[in-house]
């Protein structure tokens, strides 16, 4: 018996729904060097999915997010972000069989960061527009892939707008830290009628490390919390990750790696951990 080609993605998509809708996203990654302002970055991120069923997901399974950073005045730099998610499943059981893959678009990032100049100080402003497709093999293996950081840059109806504060010091034996924290207002644009139109999320994370001119080591925790569901535990209300991130200078090139480790149960029967790759290019 051969099942239609949706019911695994629906399936999946419910599941999810039901357990994390509460959390949203960021603007860009955390996890990515920006010490540079006119940059062209990709990443690429894998996601261990946990179950059976998508340990059968093919090799090109991942999110991608391409990104850019150009310096409008010494204190305004313009970012934008546009993400695309491919998923392939071969599965095969005495019930049914599944084979499909399917590409996606998410949705596009556009903001701004202001500088202040000479301070450890700058803010983030930004929105993402609601572009991802519903039912989307594709999109919905890319939730996974940043769910914590980024999840509304594949959350289908969804007009995302964030604000975030950071905070940046590097000392001269090569000590690196950075905190952020800021609110992440989440705009719901279906035709279907739902409970809350708007959501409240505070974002959160913090991270430490080393960073000389050649090499940058970070590792730390990044999480998420929702503001509006009142009902809700502290528990309920968050998620939390463990990440860590290394790159090189190679002059004008930039290669990484990246790790991401789930550090909530529930969530966690969903999702084993994150692999990933970047490729940062600097241009004048």
């Amino acid at each position: 018996m051969r099942k239609s080609e949706s019911h695994p993605t629906s399936v999946l998509v419910i599941a999810v729904a039901g357990l994390l809708l509460p959390f949203s996203l960021t603007a860009q990654s955390i996890w990515v060097d920006r010490s540079h302002n006119k940059t062209i970055a990709l990443e690429i991120l894998k996601p261990n999915l946990a179950g059976d069923f998508y340990d059968n997901t093919t090799f090109p399974t991942s999110a991608m997010f391409l990104s850019l950073r150009l310096p409008i005045s010494n204190r305004l730099n313009f970012v934008s972000e546009f993400p695309l998610a491919h998923a392939g499943v071969d599965y095969s059981s005495d019930f049914f069989e599944f084979d499909e893959s399917e590409t996606g678009i998410g949705n596009p990032y556009v903001g701004l960061e202001i500088l202040n100049e000479n301070s450890s100080f700058f803010t983030e402003i930004g929105v993402r527009a609601p572009l991802t497709p519903e039912s989307n093999l594709g999109t919905t293996v890319g939730l996974f892939a940043d769910f914590i950081d980024r999840s509304e840059a594949f959350w289908p109806d969804v007009l995302s707008v964030i604000a975030a504060q950071n905070y940046r010091y590097h000392a001269p034996s090569g000590f690196t830290m950075r905190l952020r924290g800021g609110p992440s207002f989440w705009i719901y644009t279906g035709a279907e009628d739902t409970d809350e139109d708007v959501e409240l999320f505070l974002l959160y994370s913090a991270q430490a490390g080393y960073e000389s001119h050649n090499v940058r080591l970070m590792g730390g925790l990044s999480g998420r919390m929702i503001v509006t569901e009142s009902d809700l535990n502290i528990g309920d209300r968050t998620l939390h990750q463990f990440g860590a991130s290394a790159s090189v200078d190679l002059g004008r090139v930039r290669p990484g790696v990246q790790f991401r480790l789930p550090l909530d149960e529930d969530f966690g029967d969903f999702l084993d951990s994150v692999f990933g790759v970047s490729l940062a290019i600097e241009f004048d």
